[in-house]
């Protein structure tokens, strides 16, 4: 299923060169980059001047606002990933990864939700888990950008369902870009679910900036923000910051929190759910 859903974003652009990136600007080909990066630990200026059909010059300055975002570390005549980090985990595996907590927050966020209202669904795996849970018996709509939840979905034929197109995002198995942003500004969402890399008492964080504009976008939609986020995320490592503490009201967590973090997040008004 989810093959489907990459063949179907390779023919809308991801893989059509020409017009979809001259005119997708430059975040789509950054996003393309990245990939490229997290794929092969090193791009280098000719090869993706070639690939793209720009000017090295072009090139040179992408790798530059990456670098400048943290994102790389450039060497001559390229890039590669900076020191000590690795790509992503696989989704799948993450999906493996504390599943059981996951499961809880996910149960948790289920019974906090509207069941008739309009709904935003993450990226991530603690936002697919908690899609799968609610949707059991939900009757209202789904917004998403995953590609997970969209495929989960299909067993819900009832469910309306708004899938959120844009340029895919490998590692995170989600939808992004420019065409992702302009779609969400035409949505209204009730609750969002959103999910985390890490959350601490300056906001919510995630490891890479090549998702930040989507998911400011669904925040940007959202009347209420939800965080699904087990404990583990609980002043972890995460390098781009989404937002601070203010959209949100809730984190639905499975268990207590340091209490050094956990105070000044309830200082700033954002309330715990314990599943």
């Amino acid at each position: 299923m989810f093959a489907l859903y990459q063949r179907v974003a390779s023919i809308r652009g991801v893989n059509n060169r020409g017009e979809s990136l001259r005119h997708g600007g430059a975040e789509r080909r950054r996003i393309l980059i990245l990939e490229r990066l997290f794929r092969d630990g090193h791009v280098s200026v000719p090869a993706l001047s070639q690939e793209f059909s720009v000017a090295e010059m072009t090139i040179r300055r992408d790798l530059k606002q990456l670098a400048d975002a943290g994102e790389l570390e450039l060497v001559h005549g390229g890039a590669r990933l900076l020191a000590g980090r690795q790509p992503p985990a696989g989704f799948l595996h993450r999906t493996r990864s504390n599943s059981v907590a996951k499961q809880r927050v996910a149960a948790a966020v289920a019974g906090l939700v509207p069941k008739d209202g309009v709904l935003g669904i993450d990226a991530g795996t603690t936002a697919h888990a908690c899609a799968i849970e609610l949707a059991r018996d939900f009757t209202g709509c789904i917004i998403s950008h995953s590609v997970p939840v969209l495929a989960s979905m299909l067993e819900w034929p009832d469910i309306r369902v708004i899938g959120v197109g844009g340029d895919l995002l490998h590692e995170n198995q989600a939808m992004v870009g420019p065409s992702a942003v302009s779609a969400l500004r035409d949505l209204r969402i009730d609750v969002l679910v959103l999910g985390a890399s890490a959350v601490n008492a300056d906001g919510i964080y995630v490891h890479s900036s090549v998702e930040l504009a989507t998911k400011r976008a669904m925040i940007d939609a959202a009347g209420e923000v939800l965080v699904a986020a087990d404990a583990t995320k609980a002043d972890a490592s995460g390098a781009v910051r989404v937002c601070g503490l203010g959209p949100i009201s809730r984190i639905v967590t499975d268990h207590a929190w340091p209490s050094a973090v956990a105070d000044s997040i309830s200082d700033a008004d954002v309330s715990f759910v314990f599943a």
